[in-house]
C-alpha cells in the first residue's frame, strides 16, 4: 500500500489517477475559499484512507484541517471496492482506455475476494460435515468441497464492467495490452495513449511472439523441481496430462506444436523473445530465466492428439522442441538431455524441430531419425563451429540453419551440408523487469546481406525461408533505393 500523511492508502483506491495540474489548483483554492465540503473516509480503525486521496492533498497544500468520517467495522472488502468504484466514477471524466483497465483492476480485485469468500464458506462446510462424521462413525468419508472459481471469475468481470461503465469488448483490449505491451498500461491509464491504439501494439507485439502465453492451469500440488546447478525450485502442477503447447502458426509457421521439458538460457542474448516472454508469464520458469528441467512435461509426446480435421497436415506433426531454452547449451546436465531424447526416440510419429547454438553437441546423443536438426547462427564466429559440426550429422529428416536475427553479414564457405536455411530480422524485444525493463529495438538486414545468402543457399541446393518479419512485419528490411546518376 502507499501512504498518504499518516494513513496507507486503499489499494484500489490508488488505482484511480490522482488530479494534477490546473485542476489540482482550482481544488487548493477552493478549500482555502470554502473549506472541505465532502469528508474523506477512512475504514473502522482509521488507518487506511478509503476515498479522499485528492481532497486530503489539498487540504494539507491549502493549510486546512480535513475532516474525517469512518467506516463501521462490520464493512467487507467487497463492500469498500463497490465504495470505492462508485464514489470515483460519479466525480471522475474518464476515457474509454482509462474505464476499461479500472474494471480490470476490479475484476482482479472483485475475483481474489469472491474467491477467499467461497473458499471460507467451503472449510466451514467441510468442518461441520467432518465433524457430523465423528459424531458419527457409519457415515461415509468426506471429500473436499467442489470450488466454483470459474463461475465467480465470470460474475466478477460482468460486475467490474458493469461498475465503471466499459463494454466487455474494451476490458479484453485492456487484457490484451497488459499482457503483450505492458509497457503502455500507463500511457493508457494517465489518458496520454487512446485504447485502441495500445492495443494494435499489443497486437502487433502478440503476432510476432513464437510463443503464447502459458494455457496451462495450475493446481495445489507443488512439484519440486530443479535447476542445471541443482537447486530446487517449487512448481504447481498443471491439471491434467502434459501435452504439447498449440502455436498459431505466426512466430513457428513451419510447426504447429511447442515443447519445453526444459526453460531458460544462459547465452544472454539481448534480443532473446523467450527471456522477454518468460519473465512476463512466471508460470513458464519458476526459476526466472534459469536453466531448469520439467521432468513432469515428458509425457507430452505420447499424451498429444492431432485434431482429426488437421490429420492430413504436415505441421500439425512438426514439434518446435524447447522453443523457450537451448536443449544443447553446455550447461544443461547429460541426465537432462538424455531423458527428453528417450523421450522422443520413443515416440517416433513427431517431427522434432531442433535448435541450439552448439551443435557440437548433436554429435554425442542419439538423433531421432524423424528430426529436423538445426544450429543459430547470428554472427561470424559461429560460422565454423556449424559448417564443421553438420558435416558429421547423418541420418535425420533435415539439416536447417537458422540466420535469425541476422545481425551481420555473414561469410559461410559452404552450404550444401544444410537442406533448408531461414533468414529472419531481429524484433523488438522487451527486456528486465520493473524499473529495469528497456526496450531492445528492431534491426533489419541491408538486402543485399539477405541475397548473398540466398544465392549461396540456391547454388547448394538449400531451401529457403526468409521470415515475413523481413518485408511485411515489423522492422521490415532496408530495400535498396538506388536510381542511375
Amino acid at each position: 500500500m502507499s501512504t498518504l500523511g499518516p494513513f496507507e492508502v486503499h489499494p484500489f483506491a490508488d488505482v484511480f489517477p490522482l488530479v494534477e495540474g490546473e485542476e489540482f489548483d482550482d481544488m487548493v483554492l477552493d478549500v482555502k475559499r470554502n473549506g472541505l465540503r465532502d469528508p474523506i473516509l477512512l475504514n473502522h480503525d482509521r488507518t487506511v484512507l478509503i476515498d479522499g486521496r485528492n481532497r486530503y492533498r489539498a487540504c494539507d497544500a491549502a493549510g486546512v484541517d480535513a475532516d474525517f468520517e469512518t467506516l463501521p467495522a462490520g464493512y467487507s472488502e467487497a463492500a469498500i471496492l463497490d465504495l470505492i468504484v462508485s464514489k470515483n466514477i460519479a466525480r471522475r471524466q474518464l476515457t474509454a482506455g482509462q474505464r476499461a483497465f479500472l474494471a480490470l483492476e476490479y475484476e482482479k480485485a472483485f475475483a481474489h475476494e469472491a474467491k477467499e469468500q467461497q473458499r471460507e464458506a467451503g472449510r466451514q462446510t467441510l468442518q461441520a460435515m467432518k465433524q457430523r462424521q465423528a459424531d458419527d462413525a457409519d457415515s461415509p468419508l468426506v471429500a473436499d468441497p467442489p470450488q466454483a472459481e470459474d463461475r465467480e471469475e465470470a460474475k466478477s468481470r460482468t460486475k467490474a464492467a458493469r461498475a465503471v461503465g466499459a463494454s466487455p469488448r474494451a476490458v479484453q483490449r485492456a487484457k490484451s495490452v497488459e499482457t503483450y505491451a505492458p509497457e503502455l498500461v500507463e500511457k493508457v491509464r494517465s489518458g496520454a495513449m487512446p485504447l485502441d491504439q495500445a492495443e494494435k501494439q499489443a497486437r502487433q507485439r502478440r503476432k510476432e511472439m513464437t510463443e503464447k502465453a502459458p494455457a496451462e492451469k495450475p493446481t495445489s500440488v507443488m512439484l519440486t523441481l530443479r535447476t542445471h546447478d541443482g537447486r530446487e525450485v517449487e512448481y504447481a502442477k498443471p491439471e491434467g496430462k502434459a501435452t504439447f503447447n498449440q502455436t498459431d502458426g505466426d512466430g513457428i509457421s513451419w510447426a504447429r506444436w511447442s515443447w519445453n521439458p526444459i526453460t531458460g538460457c544462459l547465452h544472454g542474448c539481448d534480443y532473446c523473445y523467450a527471456r522477454e516472454i518468460t519473465l512476463r508469464f512466471k508460470q513458464v520458469n519458476p526459476a526466472g530465466f534459469t536453466p531448469l528441467f520439467h521432468h513432469e512435461r515428458l509425457g507430452a509426446p505420447a499424451n498429444t492428439k492431432i485434431p482429426e480435421q488437421h490429420l492430413d497436415d504436415p505441421s500439425w506433426r512438426r514439434v518446435f522442441v524447447c522453443s523457450m531454452a537451448d536443449l544443447y547449451g553446455r550447461w544443461v546436465p547429460e541426465e537432462w538431455l538424455l531423458e527428453v531424447h528417450s523421450a522422443m526416440l520413443s515416440n517416433p510419429m513427431w517431427e522434432y524441430l531442433l535448435l541450439t547454438k552448439f551443435p557440437a553437441r548433436y554429435n554425442k546423443v542419439d538423433l531421432p531419425p524423424s528430426a529436423w536438426v538445426g544450429t543459430s547462427v547470428d554472427e561470424q564466429k559461429r560460422v565454423r563451429i556449424a559448417e564443421d559440426a553438420f558435416r558429421q550429422i547423418e541420418g535425420v529428416k533435415v539439416k536447417w540453419l537458422s540466420l535469425e536475427p541476422l545481425k551481420e553479414p555473414l561469410e559461410f564457405s559452404d552450404l550444401s551440408m544444410f537442406d533448408w536455411v531461414v533468414i529472419g530480422a531481429q524484433t523488438e524485444t522487451w527486456q528486465g523487469e520493473g524499473v529495469d525493463r528497456k526496450q531492445v529495438p528492431a534491426f533489419a538486414p541491408p538486402f543485399d546481406w539477405v541475397t548473398r545468402l540466398v544465392a549461396q543457399a540456391r547454388e547448394a541446393g538449400c531451401r529457403v525461408h526468409l521470415k515475413p518479419n523481413l518485408v511485411n512485419g515489423r522492422p521490415g528490411m532496408q530495400l535498396p533505393d538506388e536510381y542511375p546518376v
